[in-house]
């Protein structure tokens, strides 16, 4: 009994010997990359999301409440591509609430009918006012239907600390979002492959149901800006909201999405911060492949020692 005891003590003797010199040979684990804080910007409020994982990269005053202008109507888009998938072939409703909006508008006519989808394009390219409320009314049956519909979903997509009050972003104090809260709805929308073809056109040729063509140009000065990837999405500008953008740029497969609002230096700063973006988003890859690469004995020794990161311990 003795002996067998000596030869357990022998053994655990060894065994922390061992242990003791795993533990000073092996590596640290890979560290989680410390990045600089994101450049300056002119926006009131800023953020910046990872478009593939959601994960938010950088923000200033991210969750301050903001009107949201024309950026709006991303999220009226969205919403007419997903639930009027049925309706996008057919006439769109064009009443006297529609041709009577405020600011911005493309000037439809019930004698010139157009279909939903081309309404689309007509609101997220002209940023038409009066569109997003014939999309609103074409998809919701009514109205006020449409802006529940616009709550529930942003709801849906995590966008919390946001209300919305119209289609398309005139004016109003029950209209409100965040900066972080539409990055995650832009980064929702960017998902749907129909959006994406929307919002990344310079020009669109629409084609009324009579016959009439016209050649609409996006008023989205980013897309012709020379920045690489550049593929989206949507500017906003009211008095109360200032001048808005929601940009994003594809590399590699990697989407980075900005949202800028109340910046005067909006065309300077979406680069910036798209360039921060795509860093971020390289530098959290390669951390993440690092941790997957780390040899297993490396993570047994490292996660006793208290030293392997959360990512891998949880």
């Amino acid at each position: 009994m003795k002996k067998l005891l000596a030869l357990l003590v022998l053994a655990v003797v060894f065994a922390g010997i061992a242990f003791g010199i795993l533990a000073l040979i092996t590596p640290e684990p890979p560290k989680k990359p410390e990045l600089p804080p994101p450049p300056k910007a002119g926006a009131v409020s800023a953020a910046l999301i990872d478009g593939n994982t959601g994960e938010i990269l950088a923000e200033k005053e991210g969750t301050l409440k903001v009107y949201p202008a024309s950026t709006t109507k991303i999220l009226t888009c969205i919403i007419a591509l997903e639930e009027g998938k049925d309706k996008l072939e057919q006439n769109a409703v064009i009443s006297q609430r529609a041709m009577k909006q405020d600011g911005t508008n493309l000037g439809i006519r019930p004698d010139m009918p157009l279909s939903l989808h081309q309404m689309l394009y007509g609101m997220m390219l002209i940023s038409g006012n009066d569109s997003a409320v014939a999309a609103a009314e074409t998809v919701g049956g009514t109205y006020d239907r449409f802006i529940e519909m616009m709550n529930e979903k942003a709801a849906a997509i995590g966008a919390k600390n946001s209300h919305f009050a119209n289609p398309n972003g005139l004016t109003n104090p029950n209209h409100y979002t965040t900066a972080e809260d539409m990055a995650k709805i832009a980064a929702y929308a960017m998902k749907d492959p129909d959006f994406r073809d929307i919002v990344k056109r310079k020009t669109y040729p629409m084609t009324y149901r009579n016959g009439i063509y016209r050649n609409v140009a996006n008023r989205n000065e980013f897309l012709s800006s020379g920045y690489e990837g550049a593929n989206g999405i949507k500017t906003g500008m009211t008095e109360a909201a200032g001048d808005c953008l929601v940009a994003s740029a594809e590399r590699d497969g990697q989407l980075i999405i900005v949202t800028l609002y109340n910046d005067s230096k909006r065309w300077q700063d979406v680069k910036t911060w798209l360039d921060y973006g795509f860093a971020a988003a390289k530098a959290e890859k390669d951390y993440r492949e690092a941790l997957e690469a780390e040899p297993g004995i490396y993570k047994f020794v490292n996660r006793v020692l208290g030293k392997e990161p959360k990512e891998v311990n949880g």
